[in-house]
């Protein structure tokens, strides 16, 4: 009884680990200009050594209420405002076709009302309203005024700390000429119409198919013994048909 009681106590510590809150989040990033035609994000991904992060400890409403001032002694341009005029999440690489995927690409349209900007932007991810979680900070690049050609797209791959459920993403973009975040946007359900199905590569793994072929070496052999043995049985019978039909001689 002791010892049973002993195992129950130890079986939630048992599950714990894949649950805490300070669980490592592993994931690699690439980004580039979304007419840059000449960078191959699927490949370039595969060369970049995983990012670790550990898992934020408490939930927060918005990433930048925790956002500093980024350069010291910048002042703000009054007359540049900025948005995020469009913005979209394309998840891809499910393994096990069970609906999650392990890797999403982000693309977003950031735009400034007067003039140029340098620009970069953070990228978080948050599981059905829990604590957000940054795993990506693009390199810096330019916009200007409404173009379109200056468009932006981050592929990720999530290896490990990402658990199967329902994701957001979060985009905060920050300028060079600005001491705070300039603009952000919130990708979820709401925004897109439909859920982000998302999960660490070390839950997609592919199921493992088996096929069992028969072995008809011993099967070949017992129908070739009942193909004989019907023969037999079909001459046996042939043979006591034809004594049968012949005449009977007379003995004298």
């Amino acid at each position: 009884m002791k010892l049973f009681v002993f195992i129950l106590l130890l079986l939630p510590g048992l599950y714990l680990p894949a649950f805490a809150t300070g669980e490592v989040q592993s994931s690699r990033s690439v980004g580039k200009l979304k007419l840059d035609q000449d960078t191959d994000l699927s490949q370039l991904i595969q060369q970049l050594e995983p990012l670790s992060r550990a898992r934020p400890a408490e939930s927060e409403n918005y990433a930048a209420s925790t956002v500093t001032q980024q350069f010291a002694g910048v002042a703000n341009r009054h007359d540049q405002l900025f948005e995020i005029y469009d913005a979209n999440v394309q998840t891809i690489s499910d393994f096990d076709g069970d609906g999650y995927h392990h890797a999403i690409n982000v693309y977003f349209d950031v735009d400034v009302s007067y003039d140029s900007a340098t620009v970069y932007a953070k990228l978080y991810l948050s599981r059905e309203g829990g604590p957000w979680s940054q795993y990506f900070t693009t390199d810096l690049f330019s916009i200007h005024i409404d173009d379109v050609s200056d468009a932006y797209e981050v592929q990720t791959e999530l290896l490990e700390g990402y658990d199967p459920g329902y994701y957001s993403v979060l985009v905060e973009v920050y300028s060079l000429d600005h001491a705070y975040m300039v603009t952000s946007e919130v990708l979820d359900y709401q925004y897109l119409g439909r859920d982000l199905m998302i999960e660490a590569r070390n839950w997609d793994e592919p199921y493992e198919e088996f096929y069992y072929e028969e072995d008809h070496s011993h099967g070949g052999g017992s129908m070739a013994m009942l193909l004989i043995f019907f023969l037999i049985i079909q001459v046996v019978i042939a043979a006591r048909g034809a004594l049968a039909l012949s005449p009977c001689k007379n003995k004298r």
